[in-house]
């Protein structure tokens, strides 16, 4: 009990400058959408946002649940519990092949790689709960006995996991297979896969039919499978952070490296749980090339594999330190210098990107103003558009959002914009014109200074909609990099 106490305390350590700095954009959103749902609203039919549907559910009941905390307070609360169980799980897989004391220190590294800063954010994130339910697939595959009932409960978890981050999908893959191909008769295996399948539909059929008696259906296809397919075609993000994600995980990369090779080299030596990682692993880099962008908080998904991978190597670069061979003694010497050079550029590139929280506060503290003096000059009913992605505004002023758009996403990717959107959202102003509009980061400026004519050129439709609102909003204050704009009555 104190050693799994232990972990879920580091967890909420490391996810601590969640609450010191709030919840990152995507966090916040998740957050509006569970309060959203308690309200009375539908996800995708109310709330635009291109995620599966069970974070949002997730933040609906967790703030029924406890009515009377900050919504941001319980979101980082249940977060601490979903990465703190999830590092219990993994211990108990290490403990089945290291001592007591090397399974404890992996897990506090695999602690590291899904709640530090620069992946989590300070938690609310789709890979942080989706992370809980692959580990307990990962565990239920490997120790649990190939029955049926294991297979369908194996099934559920993956598919919560899939409900909670699209980024589950290639790990929910490879222990789909691993649970089915456990050996024996060829009709066990179709039974193990049936229970899989009939496992894994569960929760899906139930949200499915959930959406539809809330006429939001058509619309979660559209945001969830149209816009990612959209989002994936309009940029590629690779090369801009694929360098520093490299470094994050330099520190695993010759022990699992080595693992790797000897897998291929003896594979009967190996057992489901190696094989299992290690596919999980390759499954994922191909996932995310296919995306072709990474960011850091998907390494959450990549980490409890990896750092099994590596472990496993350096186990057996320690259990062959007294080798006669000369060769193979230096050999493993360079091997675990190696790895303690790289672990340290891991660690360095970690602090490294932690200095960036200094900066995060900053345009915290300019956003908690803005919210403070929409709440303190507008009434409790004024209606709110954001002229860029700043979820959390809603969250502190205390204002409802005007319209299911609560970020920019739908009016600028290429492949899913339509110069129509920009009409409707015009003719829908003309009607009624939200109070308050904040202007803050956006791909295109509304009323800022457009660094280019591109800018206009580029989306059809908004010219139109900034002439609008020069004519009926007027700059009422202005805090560092958002503008508050205000409706002029009678205009």
């Amino acid at each position: 009990m104190l050693r799994s106490g232990s972990l879920v305390a580091v967890a909420a350590a490391l996810l601590a400058p969640g609450l010191a700095v709030g919840p990152s954009p995507d966090a916040a959103l998740f957050v509006l959408a569970g309060a959203r749902i308690d309200a009375g609203y539908a996800p995708y039919r109310d709330l635009w946002d291109q995620k599966p549907p069970g974070v949002y559910v997730l933040n609906s009941v967790d703030q029924r649940v406890l009515p009377w905390l900050d919504p941001w307070l319980v979101g980082w609360l249940l977060t601490v519990l979903f990465v703190g169980a999830a590092a219990v799980v993994f211990e108990r897989l290490l403990r089945s092949r290291l001592g007591p004391t090397s399974a404890y220190c992996w897990s506090l590294v695999c602690l590291i790689g899904i709640a530090s800063f620069p992946m989590a954010l300070g938690g609310g994130l789709t890979e942080s709960f989706a992370i809980l339910p692959l580990v307990a697939a990962l565990w239920a595959v490997v120790r649990s006995e190939s029955s049926l009932r294991a297979a369908a409960l194996v099934g559920c978890s993956l598919s919560l996991a899939c409900l909670l981050s699209l980024q589950a999908l290639p790990a929910a893959a490879v222990l789909s297979v691993a649970a089915v191909w456990q050996g024996g008769s060829r009709r066990g295996r179709t039974g193990r896969a049936v229970a899989l399948l009939v496992g894994g539909a569960i929760i899906p059929l139930g949200v499915a039919a959930w959406l539809i008696a809330r006429g939001a259906l058509g619309d979660a296809i559209d945001q969830v499978l149209t816009y990612n397919a959209a989002y994936r075609n309009s940029a590629s993000q690779a090369a801009d952070l694929v360098g520093v994600a490299s470094l994050l995980l330099a520190g695993l990369a010759i022990p699992a490296a080595v693992t790797a090779l000897l897998m291929v080299r003896h594979p009967r030596s190996f057992d489901r749980l190696d094989w299992s990682s290690l596919a999980w692993v390759l499954a994922y880099v191909l996932y995310v090339a296919y995306q072709g962008r990474i960011y850091f908080h998907y390494l959450i998904i990549l980490a409890p594999p990896a750092v099994w991978l590596a472990a496993s190597g350096i186990s057996w670069l320690a259990a062959h330190g007294r080798s006669p061979d000369r060769r193979i003694r230096l050999g493993r010497a360079a091997l675990l210098a190696g790895t303690a050079c790289l672990l340290a550029v891991s660690a360095l590139t970690v602090l490294g990107l932690m200095t960036g929280i200094g900066a995060i506060s900053k345009d915290r503290a300019k956003l908690t103003e803005t919210a403070s003096w929409i709440e303190g000059n507008t009434a409790a009913p004024a209606t709110l558009f954001v002229w860029g992605y700043e979820p959390d505004l809603f969250l502190l002023s205390h204002r409802p959002p005007y319209d299911l758009y609560v970020s920019l996403f739908p009016f600028f990717t290429p492949g899913y914009s339509t110069p129509a959107r920009f009409t409707a959202l015009l003719v829908d102003w003309t009607k009624s014109p939200p109070a308050v509009i904040v202007e803050s980061h956006a791909p295109a400026p509304l009323l800022r200074q457009a660094s280019g004519t591109a800018e206009g050129q580029a989306y059809p439709g908004l010219g139109t909609l900034r002439d609008f609102v020069r004519t009926h909003y007027h700059r009422a204050a202005t805090f560092g990099d958002f503008d508050v704009l205000v409706f002029i009555t009678g205009s």
